[in-house]
This record gives structure tokens, sequence and C-alpha cells, in this order.
């Protein structure tokens, strides 16, 4: 392996490898100087003439004028070819050499494993993204990080300005068991808008009278009859041009995000604002990605159609940002774009949006076809409850009740000292498309997400052993209030299956005991500071014989939350009737009974055990049982029930019929009124 040597002359100290940072001094912004090499002498040929400059240079040696109020400035703000994000014009500085520094602002980093170290993990970072930086170099001085500086959860670095391609790629990389965000900074657009809005510290005349003056502009492009923001052709807005408000590069960049606010202002919950708009055009703006309007997909996330004609989006990246959103889009123009001459452009965008049905006024789905869409490859089944003694139907019912209202009382109930609590954050679970993720700082702490916590100490200390440590992680968890399983049995999946070979606390068996495995999944909402957020979880139990409240007692308890999704995933298909096949009415079907409906949404059309004629596990999934034979025996089971015949002749009669449940009614009816049927046929005198 060949040795590395330095690219520093060798006067410049060091030998290559591994080097100590020197002490680092701070510049008169109070940024840390990562780069000594200017105070050292440094390599005055490559990087310029090496002369100190007078104070600190302008940006890109460039001076702003403002002059010119006639140019199209929200065109300006909004399409900006040259960067991924329109004018960010400030946050370009010097180094001490007069070199061309670009800053960029690093999330993500403080759920990393050495954001407990006793810099944060400051220092870990600057030297990964050193790395990843040196990784594509390929020639000329080494990559290093200039400045850095902490301001909250973001570390400000700066780099010189022909790294700055090669910085944008570390964005997403994965830093000590975390994906970071690496993104161009822009120092002044956050903190000023906010202030400019009155967000931070409280409004003023100023900040008053451009929230007016947006609402104003709002209220003239919003037509509620037909639920249309109309917000094209906004660089030649005469309103929007004698604001001034992007004159200044402190809110420029920021004006949608802004107009967005106020937008969301004008109600009263998320509900009325998502339910307020169905279209929305942002037509004629000169577009070339959607960098500065992307809040528009936080903003009305339902949104039924969107016009995005005659802009400037080249290909699929330049809109990419909206990809997988906007669930419910029906209809979608991107003419005028130079993207819609793509061979993909047609299958990428029907890809991106299911139930997409015109795009670029061309019908390209009907309405059919986007309700075929909701089959699933695999058929969604009714859920499986097995459960004789109703022993995990009993605990379920009374296990969410009790954490909702006292969770010390239920800890006392059915956990003991063996009892096991975990819990884990799956930040990536598919979302509601209207739904808004709450925070999960409550909860961060104490995830044990395998996927992202791999050290062993960490995995064992995040495992609660006993009531009093599973107490103590509870009562640092939010009130919760989970609906109410007899009102909203939809809302719940819940399965329960026999799950032999359980500890045995008293040492009577050494083979184990007979417990239970409840899998239950739902939502639920929490109140944090006064908000009501909803969350979805998924939740298993594994509870045996013990000296709890009903005998029983919790071994594990693994929660496991995730933004709210929705419960239609778990709908059952309605896939025992073939389609051509009308069901029978539900007046006189027998009523099915795989689980108490509280608990589970019961199997559509399934036999009552015991019925007349009906034996015992007749029409139920069972060991051994293929899912065909299941179905047949539901459907034998609706004809006797209608017809009064015997299991055996009803199978005959659906049989003869090809399994079409509409054609053997009408046979047997046929027959019946002939007489051809024989009195044994029945199970009792017709």
């Amino acid at each position: 392996m060949k040795t590395m040597k330095s690219r520093r002359p060798a006067g410049a100290g060091g030998g290559g490898g591994i080097r100590k940072r020197g002490p680092t001094r701070t510049d008169r912004d109070g940024d840390m100087e990562m780069d000594q090499s200017g105070a050292r002498g440094g390599k005055r040929g490559r990087g310029g003439s090496g002369r100190p400059t007078a104070g600190r240079a302008n940006p890109g040696g460039r001076t702003q004028t403002r002059d010119n109020r006639n140019l199209d400035a929200i065109q300006r703000a909004i399409s900006d070819n040259k960067a991924p994000q329109a004018n960010v014009r400030s946050g370009r500085q010097t180094n001490s050499n007069g070199n061309k520094l670009d800053q960029f602002g690093i999330t993500g980093w403080r759920n990393s494993k050495v954001s407990t170290n006793k810099d944060g993990g400051i220092e870990n970072l600057t030297a990964f993204l050193e790395r990843r930086m040196n990784v594509h170099v390929k020639s000329g001085p080494r990559a290093k990080i200039s400045k850095s500086r902490v301001e909250g959860d973001t570390l400000v670095v700066s780099v010189r300005s022909e790294l700055a391609d090669i910085m944008t790629r570390i964005n997403g990389n994965t830093f000590a068991g975390t994906k970071i965000s690496v993104e161009p900074y822009d120092p002044s657009s956050s903190a000023a808008l906010d202030r400019e809005l009155g967000t931070t510290s409280g409004p003023s005349a100023s900040t008053a009278d451009t929230k007016t003056k947006m609402t104003a502009i709002l209220a003239k492009r919003y037509y509620p009859e037909t639920k249309l923001l109309d917000l094209s052709k906004l660089g030649t807005d005469p309103d929007l041009q004698a604001m001034g408000i992007f004159n200044s590069t402190s809110t420029e960049s920021k004006f949608f995000p802004a107009l967005m606010k106020v937008w969301e202002m004008g109600f009263t919950d998320s509900t009325q604002r998502r339910e307020a708009v169905q279209s929305v055009s942002l037509a004629n703006n000169q577009l070339a990605n959607i960098t500065v309007v992307t809040t528009l997909a936080q903003t009305v996330p339902g949104l039924k159609n969107l016009d995005l004609s005659n802009n400037n989006f080249k290909d699929a990246h330049s809109i990419i940002g909206w990809r997988w959103k906007f669930r419910d889009l029906e209809f979608l123009d991107l003419t005028g774009s130079p993207f819609s001459a793509d061979e993909n452009f047609k299958n990428t965008m029907m890809k991106w949006y299911p139930k997409l049905q015109t795009l670029n006024n061309v019908q390209v789905r009907t309405p059919e076809e986007v309700a075929a869409q909701k089959k699933t490859p695999i058929p969604v089944q009714p859920p499986h409850f097995q459960d004789d003694s109703q022993i995990g139907e009993n605990f379920i019912r009374a296990f969410f009740p009790g954490y909702d209202n006292d969770r010390t009382q239920l800890l006392n109930s059915v956990y003991d000292e063996h009892s096991k609590f975990t819990i884990d954050i799956n930040t990536s679970a598919p979302k509601s498309a209207d739904a808004e993720t709450p925070s999960w700082d409550p909860y961060i702490k104490r995830s044990r997400n395998l996927q992202k916590i791999s050290h062993l100490p960490a995995r064992m200390s995040r495992e609660y052993v006993g009531k009093e440590k599973i107490g103590e992680v509870w009562s640092s968890f939010p009130a919760t209030r989970h609906p109410d399983m007899l009102v909203h049995p939809e809302e719940y999946l819940i399965e329960c299956h026999p799950l032999p070979g359980l500890p045995d606390l008293g040492g009577l068996s050494e083979f184990g005991v007979g417990g239970l495995i409840v899998m239950t999944h739902g939502k639920f909402e929490e109140s944090v500071g006064g908000k009501v957020e909803t969350r979805s979880f998924d939740r298993t139990f594994v509870i045996g014989p013990g000296g709890g409240l009903g005998g029983i007692r919790v071994l594990n308890d693994t929660l496991c939350l995730r933004a709210y999704g929705g419960h239609e995933a778990w709908s059952p298909e309605n896939q025992a009737i073939p389609q051509a096949v009308a069901p029978i009415p539900a007046a006189i079907a027998p009523p099915a009974v795989v689980a108490p409906p509280a608990v589970v949404a019961p199997m559509p059309s399934a036999p009552v055990p015991g019925q007349p004629g009906i034996p015992v596990g007749y029409g139920t999934p069972a060991p051994g049982k293929t899912d065909a034979q299941v179905q047949q025996e539901q459907m034998v089971a609706q004809l006797s029930a209608k017809s009064n015949m015997t299991l055996q002749y009803s199978e005959m009669a659906l049989s003869s019929n090809g399994w079409n449940l509409e054609a053997a009614w009408s046979n047997f009816e046929q027959l019946k009124a002939q007489g051809a049927l024989p009195p044994d046929a029945f199970l009792s005198a017709p």
C-alpha cells in the first residue's frame, strides 16, 4: 500500500496522514477559522496573489443594485436556472486570502451516535465532511472546511466556491448512524422573514402591513366557488411589484413560503385549510424548478388539480421534490415545459401520482382504472383472532383505556419485575397525504430502532425491564387518547395467536407454558402543549399466565410509532364472493363471528359456530385449510342459511352452477317451484 504524501509544501509542517488541527481562531463575525493557511504564508500562486484584502470582500465581487424596480422581481426569485435554490446570493464570504467561500447548512447530525460527545460531535462531523469531499477531489489542494459555527440544530460551514458542487453531493449521506441534510445556507432568509411576518418576537407595524397586503393579494386570487387558488403570472402582479419585498435578498427567496404562511393564518384548523382548495395554478411563472414553491405540498397536500403550464421544467429532477406528494392529484398540466417532450414523461407522472386521470389535457386513466388500482397483488384478508377463552380479548379491551387514563394502575395490574418494554420510531413509514407529522422529541431518546442504533450498549440500555423502569418511561410520554373499540372498531386491526413455550416462573413445567401473542394496529391522539396530534402505532404483546389481574402477566410489550397513515391498508377486500355474484342481503345472511366485533372486524359471511347444520369451524380459517376452501365453505353456508338446504345440497347447487351464488339461488328457486327437491334436501320441512 502506497504511503499518502502530504500535498502541503515541505515547510508547511506535517508529514501526511492524519493531522491534528491547530488552535482555531475566530474572525470578526465569530466564525471558527478552520483554514489557517493565509496566516502562515500559505500557497500564494494557487489561490490568487495571496495579498490580504481590505476588509470583507463584496460577495462575488459584485455590487448589488436596486434601482431598476421594473425588473420582474418574482421571476428572478423563482426562475434562477443557475442554482438549485433561487437567488441564494447572501451567505457568500471570502477567506483571509480573498478566495470566495460558499456557506452550507448541515442538519440531522443532532441525532447521530456522536452527538453526546463533549463538543456535540462537531469535530467528527467536520472531519466526515472533509473526507467525503476529498473522495471527489481529483486534483489541486485538499478540500477543507474553512469556517464553521452552530446555529441551533444547524452546523453552518464555509468551503471554497469551487467545492460547492461537491458539497451538495454529501446531502443524504449517513453520518454516525443518521442521515444528514446538506443545503446551501442563506444566513438571513429564515430569521429575517420570521421577523417580517411577526412569528418570532411579535408583530410590528410593518409586519402587520405586510400580512395585510399579502392577505389582500391572496383574496384577489382565490375563487371559493371553484376552490381555485390562482398563483399564475406572479411576476407581473402590480401589487407584488409595489410591495418591493423582493428588492432585498433577505426575503426574496422566501417570498412563496411567506405567502403560504399568510394563507395558513387565515384558517382555524388544518382540515378547514385542506378543504378550501382543490385547484392551484402556478402557470406562466418561468419556474426552472420547484425549490421555492415546494411548500405548496405541505400547505395543500390534498390538491386535485395542478396547473404548471408554461414553465421551464427541463426534466423530472426539476419537480422531484413533489414526487409521491399530492396523492389525490387527478389533473396535471405541464404543457409548455421541455419536460413534456421527454419519452418517459407520461410514465413518470403516472407512477408519481396514482390517481392521475388527465395529463396535459389528455386522459391517461379512467376513473374505473383508478379504482381498480386499489386491488393489491396479495388480497387483504380479514385478521385472524384465535382466542378460545377470550383472554386476549379481555386484555386488549382493558389495556388502552388503562393506558390513556391511569398508566400506573395498569402497570401494577398486569406487569411485573420480569416484564419488558421497548419503543421504536419509524420515521420513514408512509403517511396519510393530509397528515402533519408531529415532533418526535418526546420519544426519540427512548427509541430502539435497530436499523439506526447498532451499538450493543445503546441497544441494551433502551430495553426497559420491570414495571418501575417501564413506569419511568411511560411517565415521560405525552397523554394519549385511543379510539373507543366499541364505537370505532374499524380503526383497529387486532390479531391473536396461541404462543406455546413461554417461561414458567413457577418452574412447574420444563417445557414452558402456553400464552398468546396479540398484535394491534391503530391510531391515537396525543396532547403536547395544548396541541392535539394524531399518530399511528403498532403494538405487540406477549401475555402468559401470571399473578396479575385476570391471572395473566405481560411478558413483552413492543410499541412502534409512525406518522398517521390511516386504516385503509387493513380493510379486508370482499373477495370471498366472485365479483359477478351478488351477495345475499345482510338481512337474511347469517351473522359473522370470527372474533367479537369490538376487537376486530369480523370476516364477512362467516357462519356462526353451532348454527343448525353448520359444524364448528366450518367456513373459518384453520391449519391445512386453503383460502379457496374457506371461501367455498362460506358460500355454501350462505346458501344453506338462505335456502334452508343442507350443506350437501347447497354445495351441489353451487358446484353445478360454477360457484356462482346468484345462479345457484336462481336454480334452487326453479327446482323448488317444480317440487323437484327431495325432503332430505332441507334442514327442516320447507
